[in-house]
């Protein structure tokens, strides 16, 4: 039995899409292609985050030290073959969308989820 409890990082993920569907939709009364081509790049980053939350904390306490390690090699490295994956997948499929937006919505979105992860820990 472990007396540290798991943080609630699943809602780091949550507070992402809070603010990035409605973010798209405003955007699509203006431009279609550009609001998917931010929700895509989005959701490329929120997603393999969400997993590597998962599997690094799956386990806790000292005596399962073993498996949260191994969780976390297999969440770092299922973050890096998800996102990778994912953008290919974006490239070969996302012929109307603009690389540019998706790019830019991914990169946006890493120091918001920092931020979200600040602010939910320290509370």
């Amino acid at each position: 039995m472990t007396t540290i409890s798991t943080p609630p990082l699943y809602k780091v993920a949550l507070y992402q899409l809070l603010i990035l569907l409605p973010f798209c939709g405003i955007v699509a009364g203006f431009d279609k292609i550009l609001a998917s081509s931010i929700l895509v790049g989005g959701l490329i980053q929120i997603g393999p985050q969400a997993w590597f939350a998962h599997q690094a904390f799956k386990y806790t306490g000292a005596r399962q030290v073993d498996k949260v390690v191994r969780a976390i090699y297999w969440g770092e490295s299922g973050k890096v073959v998800l996102t990778a994956a994912l953008f290919v997948t974006t490239f070969i499929l996302g012929k109307q969308l603009d690389f540019l937006a998706v790019f830019s919505a991914f990169t946006v979105m890493i120091p918001i989820q920092w931020f979200i992860t600040v602010r939910i820990l320290n509370s």
